[in-house]
C-alpha cells in the first residue's frame, strides 16, 4: 500500500505549520472530515472552472468568509482553505511511492531523506503497532484450530482496555497525532497509512488524506485512529 511521495506530505507539513486550527478549536471527526471533503469537491470545481489557480484563490480566505458555489455556503478555515487544491492535484495526477508496509515506514523513520521522523517518537510508535497487529494476526490464525477461543478472549481484553483512560494503544496515536501537528513526516505517513489500503501504481488516495487530516486536526482524532488498527 504505498504512500503519497515525501515531497507531497512535506508540502502538507508546511500547510499544518501555516494554517491549521487554533488547539481550542477543534472539532469531531464526522464534522471536520465533512468540512475538508466539501473543500477538495470545491477546489475541483473553480479549477474545472477557470484553472486550478483560480480555484486556489477562491478558497484562500479567512475563517470568517463564506462562498457558494454549488455545494452550498461553507465558513472557510484556513487549512480547509489550502488543503482544498492540494487534495485536486493529488487525486488528479500524483503517483504513489514505493512504501508498502509499516515495517518499511519505520526503517525510513531513522533516515534523513524519503519519510523522516522529526518528532523522535515514531520508530517506537510503528513499533507498538507492529506488534500490535502481528499479535491480533497470529492470534486469529491459533483461533482457526482452537474453535475461536483465543480471538474472543482478545476482544474481552481489548473491549475492557477500551474503557481505561490512559491505554497504551490510545497514547500511541496520540503521539502520533502530536508529531503530526508538529510536522513529522513519518507521523502523517504514519497515520495515512493506518486509515485504509494504498493501491500500489495508482493514483494517491485522496479520500484516504481526508481521513488522514481530518484525524489529525480533529478532537476525537485519536479514538478514531485506534480503530482502524
Amino acid at each position: 500500500m504505498p504512500l503519497p511521495p515525501p515531497d507531497k506530505l512535506r508540502e502538507l507539513a508546511t500547510m499544518f505549520a501555516t494554517n491549521a486550527p487554533a488547539a481550542d478549536s477543534f472539532e469531531p471527526f464526522s464534522e471536520t472530515r465533512n468540512k475538508l471533503a466539501k473543500y477538495s469537491k470545491m477546489a475541483l470545481i473553480g479549477g474545472a472552472q477557470s484553472g486550478l489557480q483560480t480555484g486556489v484563490t477562491m478558497l484562500s480566505g479567512v475563517a470568517t468568509t463564506s462562498i457558494n458555489i454549488g455545494i452550498g455556503s461553507i465558513a472557510l478555515f484556513p487549512l480547509g482553505a489550502a488543503l482544498g487544491p492540494w487534495l485536486v492535484a493529488l487525486a488528479i495526477g500524483v503517483t504513489a511511492n514505493g512504501i508498502f508496509a509499516l515495517h518499511d515506514l519505520r526503517t525510513a523513520a531513522t533516515r534523513s531523506n524519503g519519510y523522516p521522523c522529526s518528532c523522535g517518537k515514531c520508530k517506537a510508535n510503528l513499533t507498538y503497532v507492529i506488534d500490535r497487529k502481528e499479535n491480533n494476526m497470529a492470534i486469529k490464525a491459533v483461533s482457526v484450530f482452537t474453535v475461536g477461543l483465543p480471538f474472543i478472549a482478545d476482544r474481552i481484553w481489548s473491549i475492557r482496555k477500551s474503557f481505561r483512560k490512559d491505554s497504551p494503544k490510545e497514547n500511541v496515536c496520540t503521539s502520533l497525532i502530536e508529531g503530526a501537528r508538529g510536522g513529522c513526516v513519518c507521523a502523517i505517513a504514519s497515520i495515512m497509512m493506518l486509515c485504509g489500503e494504498w493501491k500500489q501504481n495508482e493514483k494517491a488516495d485522496a479520500a484516504l488524506v481526508v481521513d488522514a487530516v481530518a484525524i489529525i486536526w480533529s478532537s476525537d482524532g485519536a479514538k478514531r485512529l485506534k480503530s482502524h488498527w
